[in-house]
């Protein structure tokens, strides 16, 4: 679409671009440049025009679009940058993606301003407001073998802590294995999925929801969740956060391949792990029990002191006292 080209080019200027350039850039005429630079305004944008000296982009943080995250990866300078599929509105990320991955080869990023039918682990349903969340799924195609893919939630956990510490000078825990937390409350969810056959994994897909400008929320878990903005008072372009945790994302990734396990990652996981010499209560279906977390292992499994016996947690619900209400 013209105005998604136009963007792009007075996103990555910092002062006016003329019309006639953006026209000889682009083989269009300057009035379909005029008409794109007008749809842009209606979008929402500021952009100011001056005679002789073009167009000026003000940017409004309060948008996300294709233009938006693929300049800011640039900005990234990521090693793999995956293609980018933005939906003003979609049903789930994560739906979408699946049926995408069987018709795009290589690495895609699904994004949406909104979810009309959010998905979170064990079938609960992830509330997705209008320009306030990222939601987005990942899909990526790694050469590992089936039982080595639960891992790859944690690495996006990593990913999602190191984005936030960079672009808010906070730092986030990860309440293992899937749940983002800030000063106890929960801002970011992961649900990751995967595909295989006989031959091993077709694709992994890591579905993130972050509540970004988020200062209100249902009444089943207004209680327990929060946002970026709520927790630390600062207003940050949804773009930025997504190519930051993409960056990451990748980096972490790429040390994991090493060794197709946490052992080189361990410590730095560990060091964001809200579980960590923490009471928890295991909530197994055959029954609760409290235990102290000790840390994870090699394969991402939480490790546990349980009455004097050490137990390895690789799936389920872990509930950590002083989060989300457990006293």
């Amino acid at each position: 679409m013209l105005k998604d080209e136009v963007l792009k080019i007075l996103l990555s200027s910092g002062s006016h671009v003329s019309g006639q350039d953006i026209s000889n850039k682009l083989g269009v005429s300057r009035t379909a440049v005029w008409k794109a630079v007008t749809a842009l305004k209606n979008d929402g944008y500021d952009i100011e025009s001056v005679n002789n000296k073009g167009y000026l982009l003000t940017k409004n943080k309060s948008i996300l679009n294709e233009a938006e995250i693929e300049t800011c990866m640039h900005l990234y300078d990521c090693k793999v940058f995956p293609k980018i599929l933005y939906f003003n509105s979609i049903d789930s990320t994560n739906t979408y993606a699946k049926k995408a991955a069987d018709l795009i080869p290589s690495d895609f990023l699904v994004v949406a301003d909104t979810q009309t039918l959010g998905r979170g682990r064990l079938g609960r349903s992830w509330s997705s407001p209008s320009s306030t969340g990222i939601y987005m799924s990942l899909c990526i195609r790694p050469n590992i073998s089936l039982e080595k893919a639960s891992m790859i939630t944690l690495i996006t956990a990593m990913a999602i802590c190191d984005a936030i510490e960079e672009l808010y000078n906070i730092s986030p825990l990860i309440k293992w294995p899937n749940d983002i937390v800030i000063n106890s409350k929960k801002i970011c969810g992961i649900l990751t999925e995967m595909s295989c056959d006989m031959d091993g994994i077709k694709y992994i897909i890591s579905g993130v929801g972050i509540n970004v400008y988020d200062t209100e929320f249902p009444d089943d878990i207004k209680d327990t969740a929060s946002s970026l903005l709520l927790e630390t008072g600062t207003k940050t372009d949804r773009a930025k956060i997504i190519s930051s945790a993409i960056y990451h994302f990748y980096e972490d990734l790429d040390t994991f391949m090493q060794t197709e396990d946490m052992s080189i990652l361990k410590s730095k996981y560990e060091s964001r792990l809200a579980n960590i010499g923490r009471e928890v209560m295991i909530l197994d279906p055959k029954g609760e029990y409290p235990a102290t977390a000790l840390g994870i292992d090699e394969t991402g499994a939480l490790i546990v002191n349980a009455n004097g016996k050490i137990k390895r947690i690789i799936s389920g619900e872990v509930s950590v006292r002083g989060i989300y209400g457990y006293t």
